[in-house]
């Protein structure tokens, strides 16, 4: 480690981000005012994942979340990975100092020397030498919270287990700590495949899966501050996600990209939150939006991404779960969507309409011929929330049929169905016993499973 008089010196300044402290300042406050911090997030954020390539790629959505953490934030705790050491365990520093172009953070030497004392932290020689993962966060923190105005505790993983991790640092949690971790997501995919992989990478982490799909470099440093913010009663909420190429296609390869998230965790909706309603010009919107894809992915093969919509439906640019049905003469041809608000609401329903034409697995693929028989029906979602019931009676009572949207997870094994579907399976139980045999389990097993809700305003075309 490049320590001087125990000084942790910047390792990447002029590469990742400017060397000159008035470039990095300007830089940093530029892509802050750029982001501003989104109605559904308020500016008071103690837990984020932020990405951590160079500021040209990665600062605009890194600026995205910054934007919103509390001002009363004393003490950041740090959480990336080991890009070049391996070991078993989290390293901890022995530096007094971290150091950026823009001066020195002090490392809080209470919670250093406590955690230093802990079986799973250890001093990995080299570990922090050219380690770029938490040096990329500090500036953003000393333009937002002030220099001398918070410390630091910096943390690099290696082979650890996230929930031990959560659980040695919960102690030290409080209304004025601030936990980021610090990852980059997929690496070197071309952009759709890239976008793909990190839509469910997102997925897992709004969801609030412990065990879901993850494909990220600091995979470890997100699963801690997943296991916290549960711990804290806190939900996911995607701010951005990028690519590489989408922040700077004048430097960047669509062929080989790296994908970006900014995710805070914030105080969830409670669950009987009203589903929100959308105007007819809205509605319609969606729908042909919906039909003009499907079409054109029908008789063409592969249609053109949808463009963003005007400033008087920005609505739909915002995050949101979304299913797309297909229906013909009255029976089911396909659906399917996200729950999770990972995507912009007009690119969910693009995406779900193609997904709903070819890749319901329960039925073939949607042919030409039929598009004159087929009708589209949208369903927007809230953000799903834990119904809070402890025990089957309770679930059963909390459960509000034609209202909620229900999601079981157990385990590994998930399922949703939508409020529509109490049309079919109105009672209580039945509907309760087949959403748990769609997901694989036994038909009792929605007693002793994680019961999520949401609600949904669904349209059809022809409808009113």
């Amino acid at each position: 480690m490049a320590v001087d008089e125990k000084i942790r010196k910047a390792a990447v300044a002029g590469q990742f981000y400017p060397a000159s402290p008035e470039e990095l300042r300007g830089d940093v406050e530029k892509y802050l005012a750029a982001a501003a911090p989104t109605a559904s997030v308020t500016p008071s954020v103690n837990i984020l994942v932020a990405p951590h390539a160079g500021y040209v790629f990665s600062a605009p959505v890194a600026a995205a979340v910054y934007a919103s953490v509390s001002k009363n934030v004393r003490t950041v705790i740090l959480i990336g990975p080991s890009h070049r050491k391996r070991f078993d365990g989290v390293h901890v520093t022995d530096a007094r100092y971290y150091e950026t172009p823009l001066g020195k953070v002090e490392v809080n030497q209470e919670i250093n020397a406590k955690l230093s004392k802990h079986p799973l932290c250890l001093r990995a020689a080299g570990a922090e030498e050219k380690e770029h993962c938490l040096e990329v966060q500090l500036p953003f923190l000393q333009v937002i919270l002030g220099a001398g105005k918070f410390t630091i505790v910096p943390l690099i993983t290696g082979n650890v287990g996230a929930k031990a991790v959560a659980e040695m640092l919960l102690p030290f949690i409080d209304d004025t700590a601030l936990v980021v971790a610090s990852s980059d997501l997929s690496h070197y995919q071309p952009q759709k495949d890239a976008r793909d992989i990190d839509d469910a990478t997102i997925s897992t982490v709004v969801s609030g899966n412990a065990g879901g799909f993850m494909e990220a470099c600091g995979e470890t440093a997100i699963r801690v501050a997943m296991e916290i913010a549960a711990k804290r009663g806190l939900a996911a909420e995607l701010i951005d996600a990028r690519t590489s190429y989408e922040t700077a296609p004048e430097y960047g390869d669509p062929h080989r990209v790296v994908g970006y998230a900014a995710i805070a965790f914030v105080k969830s909706d409670a669950a009987d939150g009203g589903a929100e309603d959308f105007n007819r010009q809205e509605k319609d919107y969606m729908l042909k939006l919906a039909r003009e894809t499907l079409t054109s992915a029908v008789r063409d093969g592969t249609p053109p991404p949808p463009s963003k919509p005007k400033p008087e439906l920005s609505r739909l640019a915002q995050n949101y779960g979304c299913f797309v049905t297909l229906n013909s003469h009255g029976q089911l041809r396909g659906c399917i969507g996200n729950i999770e608000p990972i995507k912009p609401l007009y690119k969910g329903i693009a995406d779900n309409a193609v997904n709903a034409a070819f890749h319901d697995p329960r039925f073939p693929r949607v042919k030409a011929a039929e598009l004159g028989d087929i009708k589209i029906e949208v369903s927007v979602l809230t953000k799903p929330a834990p119904l809070g019931a402890k025990s089957a009676d309770e679930i059963l009572e909390k459960l509000k049929p034609f209202e909620h949207g229900v999601i079981l997870k157990m385990g590994s094994r998930q399922s949703t169905f939508l409020p529509q579907v109490w049309e079919q399976l109105p009672d209580k139980v039945m509907f309760l016993e087949h959403l748990a045999m769609k997901a694989g389990a036994g038909r009792d097993d929605w007693k002793r499973a994680d019961v999520w809700v949401y609600k949904a305003v669904h349209f059809a075309e022809g409808g009113e």
